[in-house]
Formats: structure tokens, sequence, C-alpha cells
């Protein structure tokens, strides 16, 4: 059963500042800490700093890298890109039961693939508004195209001073794609032409009456009533 508690999420008008694979790395964030199951995890955004024994159980949710391709024919028209971000889901857990770990780790990557990929409306094509969650929705409506790839890993070690304490870790690496264009920012409007003849070309142009016609495009200013 989902909390019905609102998880705080960027603001509208974010994308104007941060990429859309941030902001829905972070809509995946609020998505699981919404979850109960994951009420008692460490949360964490970036893998800089190694996790303590006191911080386990650990979920992470790392943006590892993005692949840009062109969306269309590279020589065409604006640039317009087809975006492959690939996000590094880790979960750490203590447990001394290497059968135990692995059903644990199997459990939270299940659940994982639960909450986020049959969420109806983060996963929505067309509106992410959630009406379940006071009308939230990806910020700006960021939306993506879908799931390109998916790996699961598994793996086991020991952290401690004098390595007693037992964990294993899940590592689930998922790449999700969208697309971006980005026409051109002209500010160098066209506000005059400016047309001469000069005919005949090589000869005497007095002898023939020249046209000079100009074309001023300034925008009017509204008169008031």
């Amino acid at each position: 059963m989902m909390d019905a508690a609102v998880r705080t999420l960027p603001p509208e008008g974010i994308t104007a500042t941060q990429s859309f694979s941030w902001v829905m790395r972070e809509v995946f964030i609020a998505a699981l800490e919404r979850w109960p199951y994951f009420s008692t995890f460490t949360i964490r955004r970036t893998p800089q700093l190694p996790g303590q024994t006191d911080t386990i159980p650990i979920l992470g949710v790392y943006i590892l890298d993005e692949t840009m391709t062109p969306d269309g024919d590279a020589n065409a028209g604006e640039v317009r890109f087809i975006h492959a971000c690939r996000l590094g889901i880790q979960a750490i857990i203590k447990n001394n039961d290497p059968p135990g770990s692995e059903q644990k780790l199997d459990e939270i990557f299940w659940t994982i693939m639960n909450v986020l990929w049959r969420d109806q409306y983060i996963m929505n094509m067309l509106d992410t508004t959630n009406p379940h969650l006071a009308g939230q929705r990806n910020p700006d409506n960021t939306r993506v195209e879908g799931i390109s790839r998916g790996v699961r890993r598994h793996k086991w070690g020991a952290t401690g001073a004098a390595n007693e304490t037992p964990l294993a870790e899940l590592q689930y690496d998922v790449t999700f794609t969208y697309r971006s264009n980005w026409p051109p920012d002209i500010t160098d409007d066209l506000l005059l032409i400016h047309l001469e003849t000069a005919f005949p070309v090589g000869g005497d142009t007095a002898s023939v009456q020249q046209v000079v016609v100009e074309y001023n495009f300034t925008p009017a200013t509204k008169q008031e009533d």
C-alpha cells in the first residue's frame, strides 16, 4: 500500500536550469521514498562518500552516464537529440546469511520494478499529473519514452575495521530514453531591408532612373485611447 504523503519534488520551471535526466532521477527517488518498504533506507544521490555501517540499509540512485544521438538526420534542421540516460540504482543491506541476502536483494529489486515501471502517472507519455498526490506531477510534465535497457548484479562483501560486517549489494543499471530539441536562439531580429537598383550593371546608371526602397519592420507602439 502506497503512503499518501507527498514528497518534495523540484519546482515547476526547474528544467530551465536542470536537465530532464536530473529531474527524472528526482522523480524516481521521490516515488521510491513514498513506498513504506524503503522508509528505513538511507537515500543517496551520489556514491561520492563511502557508506558507513550505521547508514545501512542504503538506497542510492545515481546518474552514471548519458548518450545523445541525433533525432533524425544530424545535418538537417535544428539540433535534436535522442537521450539514453543510464541510472545506477544501488541497494546495500547487512546480512550474514548468503541465501537470505540473495532473497532480500531479489525482493528489493522486484519492489523497485513494481514501484517505478508500474506507475501509470510517472510513465505516462501525455500527462503525468497524479490526482492521488494532490495533483502532483513530474516537474514541467517531464516525460520519458521508455526503458531501453536494464542490467542487474548481486555483490557480496564485508566492511568495518575487522571486516566483521557482512554486506550484500544490489546493482541495477537502467537506461531510460527521451527526446529534446534545441531551436536556435535568434536575438538579431530582421527589422530593416534596404534595396537599391544599379542598372545597367557596368554602364551609365545615370541614364536610368534608380529605385531605392526600404522595408521597416520596427514594431509599432500601441497608441493610447
